[in-house]
C-alpha cells in the first residue's frame, strides 16, 4: 500500500507553525507510516521551529499582501510563483489531504488542492479571522476553530463547515514536564515562584521595554519571585532584571518545561499561546498585540478573563504607560497570594481539548 502523504500549508510566525506541527505529530500517532510536508514560509522562524524534526519541509516565496499599492505587482508575481510550486507538490505527492494553518503562506496551496479536488481544511484558532482565512475559509471542506464566536466572524456560508475543537497543542507541551528537571534546565532557583515574560516566537518588544522598567518594584519582590525572560531572537539584553533572578533566553523550544515551572505568566495573547495557556493550566495577564485592527488578542484571551484566569492589561504603545499599568495589573498577583491561588484554580477549571487528534482524524478520514 503507498504510504499516504499530508500537506500542511503555512507559517511565517510561531503561532501558524506551531499548532501544525501539533497536528502532524498526532497525524503520525494515528497512522504510524504517514508522510507529512510542511509546504512554509521562507522567514527563518519557521525553520526555527521544523528544521530540528522529522518532516519535510518546502519553503514558498509566497509573501503577505501588501497594504502599499507599490508592492503589488511583487506581491502578484511571489503568489503566481507558490501557487505553481504548490501545483507541482500536489501533482507530485498526490496528498491525502492539505491543511491551511492560517495566513499568508497557506494560501496558495490550499487554492492548488482545491483544484485538484484534493480534501482540505484549515486552522482558524483566533477568534477574528484574518484577510486570508476568510479568503480560504470558502475554499475548504473544513474549519477548525478555538471560540465559538469565530463562527459568526466567517459568516453563515461557513458554519456547516466549522468545528470548534479548541488549538492543536504540542505532545510536549500538553504532556508537561517535572517542575523540578525544568527549575534545574532553566537555573531557577527552588522555593521562588516563577514569572515568566514571553512575547511570542520573536518577542514583544513593548512587553520587554515595559517589564524592564519594573525594576525597583521586582527587587522588592525578590524574596519570593524569580523571573524566566524569553526575549525574543534580538531582545535578550532588554531586561537586567535589578536585584531580582533572571534567567534570560532569546528563544526556547522547550516550552513543555517553561509552562511547568510558571506561576504566573506575561504575555502576548496570540491564538496558540491561549491554547498553551489552557493546555498547561497556568493563569496569565494578557497584554494583547495592539497593533491589529481588529483587536483580535483581546477577543481571544475572553476565554480565559471571564473565567478569572487572566487578566488583560492594556499595551499603551508606550514605555512610561505600560509600566504604569503593570504595576497596576501584575504587581498586586504577585504580592498577594490569594489572588494568584485563585487564578491558579480557575485556570486548572478551563481545561483543554484534544485538537490536534481530532484534526489529525479528519485528516486521515476517521474524523
Amino acid at each position: 500500500m503507498a504510504r499516504e502523504i499530508y500537506i500542511l500549508a503555512g507559517g511565517g510566525t510561531g503561532g501558524h507553525i506551531c499548532p501544525g506541527i501539533a497536528v502532524a505529530e498526532a497525524i503520525v500517532r494515528l497512522s504510524g507510516d504517514a508522510g507529512l510536508v510542511f509546504a512554509c514560509s521562507d522567514r527563518p522562524i519557521d525553520r526555527a521551529f521544523l528544521d530540528d524534526l522529522d518532516f519535510a519541509i518546502v519553503p514558498q516565496p509566497v509573501r503577505p499582501v501588501p497594504r502599499s499599492a507599490r508592492q503589488m505587482i511583487p506581491f502578484y508575481r511571489a503568489w503566481r510563483r507558490s501557487r505553481r510550486l504548490g501545483r507541482r507538490m500536489i501533482a507530485d505527492l498526490k496528498p491525502s489531504a492539505v491543511l491551511g494553518l492560517g495566513g499568508f503562506a497557506a494560501g496558495p496551496v490550499v487554492r492548488e488542492a482545491r483544484r485538484a479536488g484534493i480534501r482540505s481544511a484549515m486552522l482558524n484558532p483566533d477568534a477574528v479571522p484574518g484577510r486570508a482565512n476568510r479568503y480560504l475559509a470558502r475554499h475548504v471542506q473544513a474549519v477548525f476553530t478555538q471560540f465559538e464566536s469565530t463562527s459568526d466572524a466567517l459568516g453563515g456560508s461557513c458554519r456547516d463547515k466549522i468545528h470548534l475543537v479548541g488549538c492543536p497543542v504540542r505532545s510536549s507541551i500538553s504532556s508537561g514536564a517535572s517542575s523540578s528537571e525544568a527549575m534545574n534546565f532553566f537555573n531557577l532557583k527552588p522555593g521562588l515562584k516563577v514569572l515568566l515574560v514571553l512575547g511570542g516566537s520573536q518577542g514583544a518588544a513593548n512587553i520587554n521595554a515595559a517589564i524592564s522598567g519594573l525594576g525597583d518594584d521586582l527587587t522588592a519582590l525578590a524574596g519570593k519571585w524569580q523571573i524566566l525572560h524569553i526575549a525574543g531572537p534580538d531582545q535578550v539584553d532588554t531586561f537586567a532584571g535589578g536585584g531580582i533572578h533572571v534567567t534570560r533566553l532569546p528563544f526556547c523550544d522547550e516550552m513543555g518545561m517553561v509552562y511547568s515551572v510558571a506561576d504566573l505568566v506575561l504575555c502576548r495573547g496570540g491564538a496558540s499561546t491561549i491554547g498553551e495557556l489552557l493546555s498547561g493550566n497556568n493563569p496569565a495577564v494578557i497584554m494583547p498585540y495592539p497593533y491589529h485592527r481588529d483587536k483580535q488578542q483581546y477577543q481571544n484571551a475572553r476565554s480565559l478573563t471571564e473565567s478569572g484566569a487572566a487578566e488583560i492589561c492594556e499595551d499603551y504603545k508606550d514605555r512610561e504607560l505600560n509600566i504604569r499599568a503593570l504595576r497596576d495589573i501584575l504587581l498586586p498577583i504577585m504580592k498577594d497570594d490569594s489572588l494568584l491561588g485563585s487564578m491558579q484554580s480557575a485556570a486548572k477549571e478551563c481545561g483543554n481539548s484534544n485538537a490536534a487528534e481530532e484534526v489529525a482524524r479528519w485528516m486521515i478520514g476517521n474524523g
